[in-house]
């Protein structure tokens, strides 16, 4: 009993001297984040507040509709949620290391042999064992502990891939939603730009049937080649449309063609042609390291790296193993639990490595290296992190002065047509200018569209840039025991 509280008192005193070798985490300083604010975000004028969940201040209940499927039903969401809590098992597997494991044997033997003092006998004999095995290893140089802080930081660094995957999901389904809204919007303009376009060939042909002045067989060529070449452009347009929805029934995990199929509510929308002037709450560019997912995750990984250096360097330490054993052993069934058939045995044992070829110096050296590699990743990504918001940033500022000025060329070319049309008709005009005025409407109206697409391209990047803006991680991973 002496030795036991002797070894009791001496494990206990290796506890609390234990000490952990790996080094200290630091965040890597970038050049990206020295900046006090954006250069791009002092011409955009008002902000608004950043909502939880932006997609909702557009106001279209079909928007609203899909992202509420995707959360629930997107498959790369699905298997990046396994792989989710492939992580948080992984630190359960860790942390089970700091308490001792117990074990149970039982086992019975029936043996014989020949009986030496009459060898035409048999010497019958019987044993029964039953007993219990607890065994513990001391975390003397923190390696226990290193393993669960590298498992914990790739944990919520898989979290953080989640929310960043999700943000990106969500980006995409709202800009595939701005591009429907546009392609509905294009294609009932080009329906109209057919209906003048025939009505011009009708009207060509009919004068030339006629044998009005100055009408040929060219003008009538020239006016169904340009009707021809718009049912062709709608025709693409209505390509477009069924593609982009295509890609939507993938995004929700729908039969393909289901959305294309019914296309009712894609047409009642409040979904606006243009983002709204107020831009999203801009956060400086330290602030970013804390908000985007795809940042966090990479200094996650840095930090589970630099862990994985306290693990490699406490392989150079002794380890120091624990083992108690208590049971009972007899040669019949009955009474084998009395105490005079009591075993038992308690074992210390402290092992080191003193040679193994450089393995050991080897993989430390390996861990320094991945983290430095880590850690340029994580530079890298903080510093096209910055460049994207600036980008979006400048693709607003330009982008809605491009839609303004074509919103002028538009309504200027729509008012061209009218009059170039009115002027044919009373035979002041010739066809040629109708068909030239006619021609630059559609180039007009396309070229505003495609601004129209190319601002929600730009806001929806602004949106992915800045981050989910959600709260805090719901994942609770501390270094309790």
């Amino acid at each position: 009993m002496h030795v036991l509280k002797r070894l009791s008192v001496s494990a206990v005193l290796l506890i609390l001297g234990a000490c952990s070798v790996g080094p200290e985490y630091s965040r890597t300083q970038t050049r990206a984040t020295l900046g006090a604010e954006y250069v791009g975000v002092g011409q955009l004028g008002m902000r608004e507040q950043a909502d939880l969940r932006w997609w909702l201040d557009y106001r279209d209940p079909v928007l609203a509709a899909w992202v509420e499927r995707l959360q629930q039903q997107n498959l790369d969401l699905k298997s990046l949620a396994e792989r989710l809590l492939q992580a948080r098992e992984r630190v359960a597997v860790q942390r089970a290391g700091w308490w001792p494991a117990l074990g149970v044997n039982a086992g019975g033997r029936r043996s014989f042999a020949p009986d030496l003092l009459n060898p035409d006998e048999r010497t019958y004999t019987s044993t029964i064992e039953a007993s219990g095995v607890i065994s513990w290893q001391a975390d003397l140089f923190g390696r226990i502990e290193s393993a669960v802080a590298s498992a914990r930081y790739s944990a919520l660094a898989a979290e953080a891939d989640y929310r960043a995957l999700e943000h990106s999901l969500i980006a995409e389904l709202v800009n595939r939603r701005a591009v429907v809204v546009l392609l509905l919007q294009e294609i009932g303009i080009q329906k109209q730009i057919v209906d003048s376009r025939q009505g011009t060939l009708e009207t060509v042909a009919r004068r030339y049937r006629l044998g009005v002045p100055n009408a040929t067989a060219v003008g009538v060529f020239t006016a169904r080649e340009n009707a021809s070449s718009a049912r062709a452009q709608l025709l693409l347009l209505q390509q477009q449309l069924e593609e982009t929805l295509l890609i939507v029934d993938v995004l929700l995990d729908l039969q393909p063609g289901t959305l294309y199929r019914d296309q009712t509510s894609l047409a009642d929308t409040l979904f606006p042609p243009m983002p709204p002037t107020q831009i999203p709450d801009v956060a400086r560019p330290a602030q970013l390291l804390d908000m985007r997912p795809d940042i966090k995750a990479a200094e996650f990984r840095v930090m589970a790296a630099n862990a994985d250096i306290g693990v490699a360097v406490a392989d150079l330490f002794p380890d120091l193993n624990f083992s108690l054993t208590r049971g009972f052993a007899g040669d019949q069934a009955g009474g084998l639990l009395r105490n005079n058939n009591a075993v038992g045995a308690l074992a210390g044992q402290l092992t080191t490595r003193l040679f193994e070829g450089g393995r050991l110096r080897a993989q430390i050296r390996q861990s320094e290296a991945r983290a430095r590699e880590l850690a340029f990743e994580y530079a890298r990504v903080v510093l096209s992190a910055v460049a994207e918001v600036e980008t979006a940033l400048v693709q607003e500022q330009y982008l809605r002065q491009r839609v303004n000025e074509l919103r002028i060329s538009v309504d200027a070319a729509r008012q061209a047509g009218e009059l170039a049309e009115a002027r044919y008709q009373r035979g002041i005009s010739p066809l040629l200018e109708l068909l030239e005025t006619q021609r630059r409407r559609q180039v007009a109206e396309r070229a505003l569209l495609g601004a129209q697409r190319e601002a929600w391209a730009a806001r929806i990047n602004l949106q992915l840039a800045l981050g989910p803006r959600w709260p805090a991680p719901a994942l609770s991973l501390n270094n309790s025991r």
